[in-house]
C-alpha cells in the first residue's frame, strides 16, 4: 500500500505537465522547435525563463512533441533518463526524466548511422521493455507491470542534444526535460520473453572496433530494470499519455554513457543477445 500510494502521489504531481502550454511556455517550445528544424543551439529555457519549475518544462516537452507529431511523426515509446544516482545527484533532483521516442529514430541491429548535423550524439546501452497491452491508468507494482509486458530487448539510445559540449555545466533538468531529454535515435535488439531473466544482474559490455568503451548491470538503472520500468509507465500516463502495445519503454544507461565516433560497434547483453552498427 505504502508503494501503491507512492506511485499515486508522484502521478498526481506531474498531472499539471499533461495540461495545455502557457503563452510564455508555447514560445519556449516554438524556440525549441525552431533551432532544432536549423540544427541550431538548443535554447535553455532556465536562461530564458529562470522561474519554471519542472512541471512547466514538461508542458514545453509536451508542445515539442505535440509540434513533432503533428508533423507526421509517431511515438515508439517512452524513455527514462538520469536514472543512475550519480546523474540525479550531479543536477541535484530525487526523480529521473522521461522523454518521448520519435519512431522515425528507430533502428534496428546492422544498420548504419550517420552523426546529427548540428548535434552531440552520445551511445547509451540499455534494456527496453515492449509493451503487450494499452496502459492508461497508474501501475501499482513490479508484479502488476508484468502481465501488461510483452517482452524485453536490448536497445542502445542514442540522445543528441544542440547544448554545446562546454557548456554541459550550466545546463538544468528543465533544460533537458524541455528538450524532450534529447531522444533521437534507438536501436533495437531482438525481442524476448523477460520470463527467468535476472535482469537486474544482467551485463552489457559495448565494444568500438573492438574495443571496449562501456560496461555496466541492469541494477544501473534505479537498482533494476523492471524498477524504472513502473516508474516510466507510472509518469507517462500520469502525464495523460498512453502506452500502447509494441510501445519500447527504455529504462535507462547501463555503464557508462559514450561519445559517437565514427566506427564499428558491438554491444553484448548477455542472454540479451548483441546489437551491432556502424557509424559513418
Amino acid at each position: 500500500m505504502k508503494k501503491l500510494a507512492t506511485i499515486i502521489a508522484s502521478t498526481l504531481a506531474l498531472t499539471l505537465a499533461a495540461l495545455p502550454a502557457r503563452a510564455d511556455e508555447a514560445a519556449l517550445a516554438e524556440a525549441i522547435i525552431e533551432a532544432n528544424a536549423a540544427a541550431a543551439e538548443t535554447p535553455r529555457i532556465s536562461v530564458l525563463d529562470p522561474k519554471i519549475d519542472l512541471d512547466g518544462a514538461y508542458r514545453v516537452q509536451q508542445a515539442v512533441v505535440d509540434h513533432m507529431l503533428a508533423g507526421g511523426d509517431g511515438v515508439a515509446g517512452y524513455k527514462a533518463g538520469l536514472t543512475g544516482k550519480l546523474a540525479r545527484w550531479w543536477f541535484d533532483i530525487d526523480d529521473p526524466v522521461f522523454g518521448v521516442i520519435p519512431a522515425s529514430g528507430l533502428r534496428r541491429s546492422g544498420d548504419t548511422i550517420g552523426p546529427p548535423k548540428g548535434r552531440h550524439m552520445l551511445l547509451e546501452t540499455e534494456i527496453a521493455f515492449v509493451a503487450g497491452a494499452r496502459i492508461d491508468t497508474p501501475v501499482a507494482d513490479v508484479a502488476a507491470l508484468k502481465p501488461l509486458i510483452r517482452g524485453v530487448a536490448p536497445v542502445i539510445e542514442a540522445p543528441a542534444g544542440g547544448f554545446p559540449e562546454s557548456q554541459a555545466r550550466k545546463l538544468t533538468v528543465t533544460d533537458i526535460v524541455a528538450n524532450n531529454v534529447s531522444a533521437h535515435i534507438l536501436i533495437v535488439g531482438e525481442e524476448q520473453s523477460a520470463e527467468g531473466l535476472n535482469l537486474a544482474k544482467l551485463g552489457a559490455v559495448m565494444k568500438r572496433d573492438g574495443k571496449g568503451i562501456s560496461k555496466g548491470t541492469g541494477a544501473d538503472a534505479m537498482g533494476d530494470p523492471w524498477e524504472a520500468a513502473l516508474w516510466l509507465v507510472n509518469v507517462a500516463v500520469g502525464q495523460g499519455r498512453v502506452i500502447e502495445p509494441g510501445h519500447y519503454l527504455s529504462t535507462g544507461v547501463i555503464g557508462k554513457r559514450v561519445e559517437s565516433q565514427p566506427g564499428r560497434y558491438v554491444a553484448d547483453f548477455g542472454q540479451l543477445g548483441e546489437i551491432e552498427f556502424e557509424i559513418r
